[in-house]
């Protein structure tokens, strides 16, 4: 065996070496021609096509010229937009309110002075008593619809 044994805290019981670890990766059998990296040059991993890295030369690899960046949009920031509208959105409710409270309080102002006033009103009228004597009229209207259109109306007073 090549590799030495990984730490074990003293009390922690040591595995047997001879048994394989189920949990652990396998370890691969190395195959092929051996290459030093002062022959081969950088090496860049890419994805292979069947699931693993396969290594390659960086010169062997095509040149791709990566696009300018875009330019930086100009104008103002819409996250800045949307809190400047919130914010307006805000005074315009806040003053609104305003002037509601203000039309509420007319109002009740108005409705207090109406039943103020029927209370005066009400109050003189039981105070005074009720009005004795005067002319008391009493209206009858008859009418009467015959054919062709003809009404006669009777009015009379006692």
């Amino acid at each position: 065996m090549t590799t030495p044994l990984p730490y074990h805290p003293p009390g922690d019981p040591v595995p047997d070496p001879l048994t394989p670890d189920l949990y652990s990766p396998v370890q691969q059998p190395l195959s092929g021609a051996v290459e030093l990296a002062a022959e081969r040059g950088p090496v860049v991993y890419v994805p292979g096509a069947h699931g693993g890295f396969v290594a390659v030369r960086r010169e062997d690899l095509p040149t791709v010229h990566t696009p300018a960046p875009a330019p930086a949009p100009s104008g103002a920031d819409p996250q800045a937009q949307r809190v400047a509208a919130k914010g307006v959105f805000a005074a315009g409710a806040g003053v609104g309110a305003y002037f509601a409270a203000g039309a509420a309080a007319i109002v009740v102002d108005s409705l207090v002075k109406v039943l103020l006033a029927g209370g005066v009103a009400a109050g003189a009228a039981l105070a005074t008593g009720r009005r004795k004597g005067g002319d008391t009229y009493i209206t009858h209207h008859h009418v009467a619809n015959r054919w062709f259109g003809r009404s006669t109306t009777t009015i009379r007073n006692r």
